[in-house]
């Protein structure tokens, strides 16, 4: 089976009993959207690509300005760590993931064997969102704090590449054993800078699909879906190369 699939699977039973319900973005969430029941849930989706994929399904989807909390949030992941700390927003969304996520009760990520890295930035930057008038401004500090980047686009349109919060995208390389949360703080420290790809100490859990099975880590403990528990910190393998 398709591990991203093996992974959505893993996410279903994370929404019993939830009645509002966070989705990201990406191919491994419309995996989980397609498979999803209907039910009588309010979705509240971190891109305009998830929210039309959920409408046309049939599924009740409101705007995040109508809602103060959610129960569960699920969303992909580009990069996680063996601390579950994690890079996303290589699909563009990331701003509104991560208000979501922070919003939500409890925080669940489906990735497949690959997204798995030693250490952060091991298979590309990290997504940085700007203000579009502060594109040079940002530009000339990450030059000056020593950082290579390069600006988002996309076929179809000329110039930097727009996320659906209108905000300009960078992906930052990160330097080879650079610390994330320091690197992340010095991003946050350039005004213009709406937010970064880190998602730091979010993940209360993660499922991770391999084509014969699933592993569910959570901080502190490791679970394989046939029930067996290791304890310890979960250890994450190199990401291969895709």
């Amino acid at each position: 089976m398709d591990p991203k699939r093996r992974a959505a699977e893993g996410a279903l039973s994370f929404l019993e009993g939830a009645r509002i319900v966070g989705m990201g973005t990406g191919s491994t969430v419309m995996e989980l959207v397609g498979l999803l029941e209907p039910d009588d849930r309010v979705y509240v989706a971190s891109s305009a690509e998830t929210a039309l994929a959920l409408a046309r399904r049939g599924f009740r989807v409101a705007h995040p300005s109508t809602v103060r909390s959610m129960d569960v949030y699920v969303d992909g992941a580009d990069e996680v760590d063996g601390n579950l700390d994690m890079i996303k927003g290589r699909g563009g969304a990331l701003t509104m993931e991560k208000l979501l996520a922070s919003h939500s009760r409890f925080r669940v990520f489906i990735v497949d064997e690959s997204k798995l890295v030693s250490a952060l930035g091991e298979r590309g930057g990290v997504p940085v969102e700007v203000l579009p008038e502060a594109i040079g401004m940002v530009e000339g500090r990450l030059e000056e704090m020593g950082l290579r980047y390069s600006e988002r686009t996309c076929q179809g349109k000329r110039g930097p590449l727009a996320s659906d919060t209108r905000g300009y995208l960078l992906d930052v390389e990160v330097p080879r054993g650079a610390d994330p949360r320091e690197l992340d703080a010095r991003l946050r420290s350039i005004a213009g800078v709406v937010e970064t790809g880190f998602f730091l100490g979010i993940a209360d859990a993660v499922v991770v699909g391999y084509p014969d099975r699933t592993r569910l880590l959570t901080r502190g403990r490791e679970a394989t879906r046939d029930g067996g528990k290791r304890r310890g910190r979960p250890t994450c393998a190199r990401a291969a190369a895709s």
